[in-house]
Formats: C-alpha cells, sequence, structure tokens
C-alpha cells in the first residue's frame, strides 16, 4: 500500500483519465500539478470521472515528488510502465499484487538473459558514435539514459535492429530515456488492467501522453479521445494526427481535457438527465 491515499470515490467509475507525467501532466514551473488540473479533477468528480498517471518513473521517484504536492493520490498509478496501482473502497492505494509479480519475474529474466547482448550492443553504438553522451542506469542493466532527447532520437534507430531480433522484446522510449522490456507488459496493459477492474470501456477513455513509450496505450485502445501536448516529440505530434488523434494547442493537459469534458462527457452525462458544469474550451 503507497503511503498516503486518493479520495474516496462513491459509485461507479464512468470516465477514466489517464495522464503520462514528465513532459504531459508535470509542469516545468512551480508545484508539479498544476492548481488548474486539480481543480478540473474535483468538479468533474461528480459525473462518475477518475484519473491516474501513467509514467516510465519508478514508484519511489515518482512519489517522491507527488506526495509534498497533493493533499490525495491519484486514483490510479501505472508506473516503469508496467506495474499497476488502484485505490480500494476506502481510498487506499494498492498494488496489482499478481499482475505486478508477473511483470516483474518476467522482466527480472530479461535482464539476466539479455544485459550482457545489450552491453555488447551499445558498445557498437559507442564506437560509431564517441561523441554521444549516455549511460547505463546504475539500477537497470537494460535501461539507457543519454544526455539529451537529441541523442536519444540518434541511438534509438541504430539499436532498433537489434530489438526487433530479440523475441518478446520491446524498447520503450521517452525522451532522453530507453528500456528494454519483456513486450507483455507496457504503459497499455497496466492501464487496461486498471480499466478491467473498474469496467471501464475504450470509448470513455482519454489518454494523453508526450513520448514513444505512448504508442503503446493509443494503439491499444483506438476507441479512446487520446492525444499530445503542443511540446511532445515532434514523431508523436505527426503520428497523432495521422490517426486521427488530437494535439492541444498548448503545453500542458487542461486545454485538452477541458474539449473532452465538452465533446464526450458532458453529452453523454446530460443525456442520463445530469447537468455538467460549463467549462470554457481552449486546445
Amino acid at each position: 500500500m503507497l503511503p498516503g491515499q486518493s479520495v474516496v470515490f462513491p459509485g461507479p467509475c464512468r470516465w477514466l483519465i489517464a495522464l503520462d507525467y514528465d513532459g504531459t501532466l508535470r509542469s516545468p514551473v512551480g508545484a508539479p500539478v498544476s492548481a488548474e488540473f486539480l481543480e478540473l479533477m474535483a468538479a468533474w468528480r461528480p459525473y462518475g470521472v477518475r484519473w491516474g498517471i501513467n509514467t516510465g518513473r519508478s514508484l519511489g521517484y515518482l512519489c517522491e515528488e507527488l506526495l509534498p504536492c497533493l493533499s490525495a493520490l491519484p486514483d490510479f498509478i501505472c508506473t516503469t510502465e508496467r506495474f499497476a496501482y488502484l485505490a480500494d473502497a476506502r481510498g487506499r492505494v494498492c498494488p496489482a499484487v499478481d499482475f505486478n509479480r508477473e511483470s516483474y519475474e518476467a522482466n527480472a529474466v530479461l535482464r539476466r538473459t539479455l544485459s550482457p547482448a545489450l552491453s555488447a550492443e551499445m558498445e557498437r553504438v559507442a564506437q560509431l558514435h564517441p561523441e554521444w553522451e549516455w549511460c547505463f542506469a546504475p539500477n537497470d542493466p537494460l535501461s539507457v539514459q543519454a544526455v539529451d532527447s537529441a541523442t536519444m532520437d540518434g541511438i534509438a534507430p541504430l539499436l532498433q535492429p537489434f530489438v526487433d531480433a530479440q523475441p518478446g522484446v520491446a524498447m520503450q522510449r521517452a525522451s532522453r530515456f530507453m528500456r528494454l522490456s519483456d513486450a507483455r507488459y507496457n504503459k497499455a496493459t497496466a492501464l487496461a488492467y486498471v480499466m478491467e477492474q473498474w469496467a471501464v470501456s475504450p470509448e470513455h477513455l482519454f489518454a494523453m501522453g508526450d513520448g514513444h513509450n505512448d504508442l503503446d496505450v493509443f494503439c491499444r485502445f483506438p476507441g479512446a479521445y487520446f492525444g499530445c501536448p503542443a511540446d511532445a516529440h515532434p514523431e508523436i505530434i505527426s503520428w497523432v494526427r495521422a490517426q486521427g488523434g488530437h494535439v492541444s494547442s498548448e503545453p500542458g493537459v487542461c486545454g485538452l481535457l477541458k474539449r473532452w469534458f465538452a465533446e464526450c462527457v458532458q453529452p453523454a452525462e446530460e443525456k442520463r438527465g445530469i447537468k455538467c458544469q460549463q467549462m470554457s474550451v481552449s486546445a
């Protein structure tokens, strides 16, 4: 069970918001999570809207930033692109024990078997481009950290043929970070677990992210309202537009969230006889 807890949620979950953290929900200035966003989540809760973070960050790294600035945790958290934590009826955010164990064990096997080959492949990359600055993550021999996103833009294509040659292995990439993982576990499968527990259909999902590791979610739930912020990676912006998704006209999540609420939640809820509070829309 995580320290802190979410707001107790009465009734069924009718709508679900899943947000990437770094580059999407997280504000680069001031508090990590904006007051405007938290006000929206509080205002929409009576309409059955729950929200959560779907991130490549580890749980500890995420919580050390969230706990000091949030009075309540999100309704769910998916971390390391593979683990899920959900609020129970009392608001306690608890791990999905069996799902998380299976993911952990599968990736532990992969670390033992693949790390020597990845180390050799990255040595080859280093010989081709000695000017690129990168390192392996301290506690994960399958994670590579480049000095910046542009450097990772160079590394990833060179590494992709190696990844493609490994059965059941996927590359998870976001900004200057990249890790190899068991392809059966990613942001999409962790989110699918949450949606199954709360009986949420893809048509009632809002998903937003700015990195390559968010594409698993967008592809798995084509019926969702999905999109990216205006300052997302250019390849993600192009992909989202080509697939009929939504690109915000501004950084952050609030503009696109208001548009989703006005286009999807409000009409559906008012059909049920529930009058929704009007929101100004800018996205």
